[in-house]
């Protein structure tokens, strides 16, 4: 009769150790990742400097905002403007090229009671950004029956949202027939700084 052999009995603690060990040393090896400083940072070097001037600046000092946005437009409060109103009776720029007047005092007037909502516009702004404050120029052109044919508004506060709101402002309001021409340009200057 032919001896019959017997496998070996299993050895099932080595495979457990050998497991073991690699999941050991791959938690050791994820740990030394994670506690390695970050390497230095090179610094940048461009070419030789061409003389050529160059600006680094995102925007510009004085930003003109032409198209109007829609806007509900914001509840009064009390502001009156730094400068004295005035009035320009020729602007030398295509369709605003106007020579027509309209009394000072009738400007004031529509003014008095446009300025309250014109400095809410900046309050709001103010709501995003704390540190917001720089000159503005409100220019609008009347037509012949005292209606706002346009409005352009720019200056150093550089801020869109503001500008649109007084845009949209200035288009509701009303002045007196212009005198002497088919229409006239008024300009108002702002100054905002946050209140302390």
């Amino acid at each position: 009769m032919a001896s019959e052999s017997t496998p070996p009995p299993p050895q099932g603690g080595g495979a457990r150790y050998a497991i073991a060990g690699v999941a050991l040393a791959a938690v050791a090896l994820l740990g030394y990742c994670l506690l390695q400083p970050p390497p230095p940072v090179a610094p940048v070097t461009g070419p030789a400097d061409s003389g050529v001037s160059r600006s680094t600046s995102l925007v510009e000092d004085e930003m003109t905002i032409p198209d109007p946005e829609p806007d509900a437009g914001p509840t009064p409060d009390a502001f009156v403007p730094t400068e004295p109103v005035h009035h320009t009776t020729h602007v030398a720029a295509g369709s605003w090229d106007c020579t027509g007047e309209i009394d000072a005092s009738a400007i004031r007037h529509v003014f008095e009671q446009y300025n309250p909502q014109i400095r809410n516009c900046y309050e709001r702004g103010l709501k995003g950004n704390p540190m917001l404050q720089g000159a503005m120029t409100l220019q609008i052109k009347v037509g012949a029956d005292g209606r706002v044919e346009g409005t352009q508004v720019g200056g150093s506060l550089r801020d869109r949202d503001v500008f649109s709101c007084v845009r949209q402002i200035s288009t509701r309001m009303q002045f007196p027939r212009v005198s002497g021409g088919a229409c006239a340009v008024v300009q108002v200057p702002y100054s905002f700084t946050p209140q302390q």
